[in-house]
């Protein structure tokens, strides 16, 4: 038995399948992957991400943070950094981000970035001795030199920080 088809469905066969393979918009739409991508321990528990805001043709809607190949953050669009918590101490991990676009379109990754969680080490919960001998003098028109011994038994000490009035403008290692 021989059918024959109708140009009329040859068109519509042809038009489906054209809509069906995309015209390749998608990837013109889609924002640019993040640059200035930066990961840093900030305990043995958590790590530090911060990115430069990405551009795309249709606006940015927000951003995905990844740790290795597991998407886990949603991140607004007005924000460019944040903590993940809840890692590991003494463990390596790696973490990339994308954009996302207005229309849904998601950027390529960002390069990923090996960051290593510091060992967990006991809880400080003695606070130091003040330092003693606080001197200052005027060191030109607008800087000023403080001199001080070290605080009475200092093991543990990181460093110092220097306050103008009730404000933390400095700390010294």
């Amino acid at each position: 038995m021989r059918r024959t088809l109708s140009l009329a469905a040859l068109a519509s066969a042809a038009v489906l399948v054209l809509g069906a393979c995309g015209t390749g918009d998608e990837a013109a739409k889609a924002p640019s992957a993040p640059t200035g991508v930066t990961a840093q321990a900030g305990s043995a528990t958590s790590v530090h991400v911060m990115w430069k805001p990405a551009a795309g043709k249709d606006g940015v809607s927000g951003y995905e943070v990844y740790r290795g190949k597991t998407k886990i953050k949603d991140v607004p669009a007005g924000q460019s950094m944040i903590d993940v918590t809840g890692l590991k101490p003494a463990t390596a991990y790696t973490f990339s981000v994308r954009a996302r676009g207005a229309e849904g379109t998601v950027s390529p990754p960002s390069g990923e970035l090996a960051v290593t969680t510091p060992a967990a080490v006991a809880e400080d919960k003695k606070a130091p001795a003040r330092p003693t001998g606080v001197t200052g003098k005027s060191d030109g028109a607008r800087g000023a030199r403080l001199n001080w011994a070290a605080a009475a038994g200092d093991q543990g000490v990181t460093s110092y920080d220097i306050y103008q009035g009730g404000s933390k403008i400095h700390s010294v290692d």
